[in-house]
C-alpha cells in the first residue's frame, strides 16, 4: 500500500514542480526506482520532539492533521536554520550556461555519531536534519496504520529537502525552511501565517482546512512593518533601520534577520552582495550571512549577527572577520 502511494506521490510532484526530485527513505524497503534514495543515517527523534510525539500519541481528542501541524509549529518555534551550511556551498562554473551550486555531503546529510552528539548541544539544524526529524515524528504518530506515510523529498542536486506525506486521502509537501523565501522557521516566531505547506492532492479538503484553521487570526506581515510602510518617507536607510528595530523586539536568529532584510531591501530594487561574518561562540567557529549594498554613493553593511545597518568603507572591513569569497577548505569544519 505505502509503495503504491509513494509512486503516485512522485508522479504528482513531477507534474506540480519544476526540476528533478528524489524521495529518500529509511533503509530496508523494496522500492528500487531511480528516483528512490536510501538514507545512510538512522532516523531518530530528539528529546523535545520525542516528548511531544508521546503526548500527541496519547491524545485521542486531536485530529491527525492537527497533530502534524503541532509538530511543525514546535520545530519552527524551537529550532533555527543553520546558515553555516551555506558557507560550504560551492559555485560550479564549469559550464557557463549552467552555473550551479554544489552542497557538501558531510554537513548534516551523511554524518556519524560525533556529529549527532554535538548537535544535541544547540538548536541549529539544516533542511536535511529537519526533514529527518519531522518525517520520523509523523510516522511515529501514524503507527500502526499503513494508509499514510511521511518521507523526505529533495532535489537531485542535494541543495534542499523537505517532507512528503502521502496516502489515500492526500499528498502534501511540508517545507518549514525553504531558503528561497522567508522560512516558516522565522515566520512562526514572528506570529505570522504558515506558508510552507503545499497541497498536491486533498480529496476532502481536510488538510487544507487544518492549515486554514492554524492561520486564523494570523497576518502575512507584521502589523508594525505594515504601519511603517504607510508612514515611510524618502529616507530608505532610515526605513531599513526602523524595520531592524522592529525585528530586534523578536527572538530572530541571524539567518532570519538576513532573509527578512534581504527581501525588504531587494523589494526597494537595491542590488545586494552577500558576504559572511565569522562568529565565535561556545568554542566553535562558524559563519553567518550578511549583505552589502550601495545607495547614494555610499556603501552599507547589514550585519545579521549584530542586527545593525551602518555605512561602511568596504575596503576597510576586517578580512579576518568578513569573508567575501569563501574557498573550499579555508576552514575545514567538522563538528556539529
Amino acid at each position: 500500500m505505502k509503495e503504491e502511494y509513494i509512486k503516485k506521490f512522485y508522479n504528482e510532484v513531477s507534474q506540480a514542480l519544476q526540476g528533478d526530485y528524489k524521495i529518500i527513505l529509511e533503509p530496508n524497503r523494496e522500492l528500487t526506482d531511480d528516483w528512490i534514495e536510501y538514507d545512510q543515517v538512522k532516523w531518530e527523534l530528539e528529546d523535545s520532539i520525542q516528548n511531544l510525539v508521546d503526548k500527541l500519541v496519547k491524545d485521542k481528542s486531536m485530529e491527525l492533521e492537527d497533530k502534524i501541524l503541532s509538530i511543525y509549529n514546535h520545530i519552527c518555534l524551537n529550532y533555527v536554520y543553520d546558515g553555516n551550511v551555506l558557507y560550504f556551498f560551492r559555485r560550479d562554473e564549469s559550464d557557463i550556461n549552467n552555473i550551479k551550486y554544489i552542497a557538501v555531503d558531510w554537513y548534516g546529510r551523511i554524518v556519524g555519531p560525533e556529529w549527532i552528539e554535538k548537535r544535541k548541544k544547540h538548536n541549529r539544524r539544516i533542511c536535511y536534519e529537519f526533514s529527518r526529524l519531522f518525517a520520523k515524528a509523523i510516522n511515529e504518530i501514524l503507527k500502526p496504520q499503513d494508509k499514510l506515510e511521511a518521507f523526505m523529498i529533495g532535489d537531485k542536486e542535494n541543495l534542499h529537502y523537505s517532507v512528503g506525506l502521502t496516502g489515500e486521502e492526500y499528498s502534501i509537501i511540508l517545507d518549514l525552511d525553504d531558503f528561497n523565501k522567508l522560512k516558516d522557521l522565522t515566520r512562526l516566531k514572528l506570529g505570522l501565517t504558515l506558508e510552507g505547506i503545499k497541497v498536491l492532492r486533498d480529496n476532502s479538503g481536510k488538510f487544507q482546512k487544518c492549515i486554514d484553521k492554524f492561520n486564523e487570526n494570523k497576518l502575512k506581515e507584521l502589523v508594525e512593518v505594515e504601519e511603517l510602510k504607510k508612514l515611510r518617507g524618502k529616507d530608505d536607510i532610515k526605513y531599513f533601520n526602523n524595520i531592524l528595530k522592529i525585528l530586534n523586539d523578536y527572538d530572530i536568529d541571524p539567518q532570519g534577520i538576513f532573509e527578512y532584510m534581504r527581501i525588504i531591501i531587494e523589494n526597494e530594487e537595491f542590488e545586494i552582495e552577500k558576504i559572511w561574518k565569522e562568529v565565535n561562540g561556545d568554542g566553535e567557529k562558524r559563519y553567518a550571512r550578511c549583505l552589502i549594498f550601495n545607495f547614494d554613493s555610499k556603501t552599507y553593511l547589514l550585519d545579521s549577527v549584530d542586527k545593525t545597518l551602518n555605512e561602511i568603507n568596504k575596503e576597510r572591513l576586517d578580512k579576518k572577520v568578513f569573508i567575501f569569497n569563501p574557498e573550499e577548505n579555508e576552514y575545514p569544519y567538522y563538528g556539529g
